[in-house]
C-alpha cells in the first residue's frame, strides 16, 4: 500500500511538471508577440517610416516570433517525452487557429477601419486594431477550449481589448498608442497568470 501511494506521488508529480511546462509555453507565446508589438511602437516612435515599413516589418516579426515559439514547442514536446506523454497537436485544431487569425485581418484590418466607426481615422484604425486582437486570441481561446481545455489565462488578452473598442471611438488623439498599450496590458497579465499557473503546478 505504501508503494502505491509513492508511485501516485510520483505520477502527480510528473503531471504537475508537464502542466507547469505548458503554461510556461503559453507564457512564452503571448511574451514573444508582446515584444514584436513594443518594438514596432519603439520603432515608430524614433523614427518617421512611410506607411510601406509595415509590409516589411510585420512579416519579418511574425517569422522571428515563430521561429522562437517553434522552439519553445519542440522544447515542451521533449518534456512530455521524457513523462511518456506524446504532445502532437491537432491538425484540424491549427486550421482552426490560423482560419480565425485570417478572420480578424480581413475584420480588424479590411473592413472595420473603412467603415469609419470612430470620431476620426485614428480612433477607426484603433477600433479596427482591438477588433483584430480580440477576435484573433477569442479563436484561439475557443479552439484550444474545444481540443484540450478552455486556458482561463487567455482570457485578459482578448477581453480587455473588447472592453477597450467602445471607448477608443470616441478618443479624438492618441487612440492608436491607447490601443497598444491597453493590447500590452491583457497580454501581460495572460504572461503573469500562465506563470503563476506554472508554479501552482510544480508545487503539486
Amino acid at each position: 500500500m505504501e508503494e502505491v501511494r509513492e508511485l501516485k506521488g510520483v505520477l502527480e508529480r510528473v503531471e504537475g511538471k508537464l502542466i507547469a511546462a505548458g503554461k510556461m509555453y503559453g507564457a512564452m507565446n503571448f511574451g514573444a508577440w508582446l515584444c514584436v508589438m513594443l518594438f514596432y511602437y519603439v520603432i515608430v516612435g524614433l523614427f518617421d517610416l512611410p506607411w510601406q515599413f509595415n509590409l516589411v516589418y510585420w512579416p519579418a516579426g511574425f517569422f522571428v516570433a515563430m521561429s522562437f515559439t517553434g522552439k519553445a514547442w519542440r522544447m515542451f514536446k521533449r518534456v512530455g517525452e521524457v513523462t511518456g506523454e506524446k504532445l502532437e497537436p491537432s491538425k484540424s485544431g491549427a486550421t482552426l487557429v490560423i482560419a480565425s487569425w485570417v478572420a480578424a485581418v480581413i475584420i480588424g484590418w479590411g473592413i472595420l477601419p473603412r467603415l469609419g466607426l470612430g470620431v476620426n481615422m485614428e480612433a477607426s484604425s484603433a477600433v479596427g486594431f482591438l477588433t483584430f486582437i480580440t477576435l484573433g486570441v477569442l479563436g484561439m481561446w475557443l479552439v484550444f477550449a474545444r481540443y484540450g481545455g478552455a486556458e482561463r489565462e487567455m482570457i485578459p488578452a482578448f477581453l480587455l481589448p473588447a472592453v477597450g473598442i467602445p471607448l477608443a471611438r470616441g478618443m479624438e488623439s492618441g487612440a492608436m498608442a491607447w490601443a497598444g498599450f491597453l493590447v500590452a496590458l491583457g497580454f501581460s497579465i495572460t504572461i503573469m497568470w500562465y506563470i503563476y499557473s506554472a508554479f501552482k503546478a510544480v508545487e503539486r
